[in-house]
C-alpha cells in the first residue's frame, strides 16, 4: 500500500513538471511569433526614416550670392569701310545711340549706322577727309544684352551648368530680373571659377550699375 502511494506521488510530480515545461515552451514559442510578426512593421518605420531624411537632404538649398559691376554682354567694334574718306563723325565717346543712329558718314555720302541700341565706347578713326584703313574701328557695346560675374568656389562649381538660371537684383533702382549663366571658366583661381550672367535689359538698367548675383543649387 505505501509502494503504491509512492507511484503515485511521483507520477503527481511529473505530471506537474510536464505541464510546467509544456506552459514555459509555448510561451517562449508565442513571443518568437509576436516578434517575428512585429518586425516587418519596424523595418518599415526605419526605412521611411530614411527615406525621410534623404529627401530631407535632397531638398537642401544653397543660394550663392555676390555683388557685381554690370557690364554689357555684347562688345564689338563695327567694320568701317576701308577705303571709303571720312567725311563727318555724328557721335561721340561715351554716347548712347539707338539703333539706326548715323555714327559717321563718308565723303560718298554713305554712312556708319549702329546695328542695335548701344554706346559708343570708343572712336578710332582718320582725320576729316582722310582715308578709311583696316587699323580703324568703331567699338560699341549693347545696351539691350547685359551682363555680370560672379566666382563660384571649386567645391560647388559642378552644382551649376550653362543655362541655369539666376537673379539679379540691381540696387540702384530697387528690381530683379532673371538671368541665365552663359559662362563657366575652365581654369580656377585661387579655387574659385568665373561665371557670367547674361540677361535682358528693360531700358532701365544702366552699364556700371551695381548688382547683387543669386544663384540657387
Amino acid at each position: 500500500m505505501k509502494h503504491k502511494k509512492i507511484i503515485i506521488t511521483l507520477s503527481i510530480i511529473i505530471l506537474i513538471v510536464i505541464i510546467v515545461v509544456c506552459f514555459i515552451v509555448f510561451s517562449k514559442k508565442g513571443k518568437s511569433e509576436e516578434f517575428v510578426m512585429q518586425r516587418p512593421d519596424m523595418e518599415n518605420m526605419e526605412w521611411q526614416d530614411k527615406s525621410q531624411e534623404n529627401r530631407t537632404r535632397k531638398n537642401q538649398t544653397t543660394t550663392l550670392n555676390e555683388n557685381s559691376e554690370i557690364t554689357s554682354a555684347i562688345s564689338e567694334n563695327v567694320e568701317l569701310h576701308a577705303t571709303y574718306y571720312l567725311s563727318e563723325v555724328c557721335v561721340e565717346e561715351k554716347q548712347y545711340v539707338e539703333k539706326g543712329t548715323n555714327i559717321l558718314k563718308y565723303t560718298n555720302g554713305t554712312y556708319l549706322i549702329a546695328p542695335y541700341d548701344c554706346y559708343i565706347v570708343e572712336l578710332n578713326l582718320p582725320e576729316i577727309e582722310g582715308k578709311v584703313l583696316n587699323s580703324h574701328y568703331v567699338q560699341i557695346e549693347s545696351k539691350n544684352m547685359l551682363s555680370v560675374s560672379m566666382k563660384v568656389d571649386e567645391t560647388q562649381i559642378n552644382n551649376i551648368d550653362i543655362g541655369k538660371e539666376a537673379t539679379i537684383n540691381v540696387t540702384a533702382i530697387d528690381k530683379k530680373y532673371t538671368g541665365y549663366i552663359t559662362h563657366i571658366g575652365s581654369i580656377a583661381s585661387n579655387g574659385k571659377f568665373d561665371v557670367t550672367i547674361e540677361f535682358e535689359n528693360d531700358g532701365n538698367v544702366m552699364i556700371g550699375m551695381t548688382a547683387g548675383v543669386e544663384i540657387t543649387i
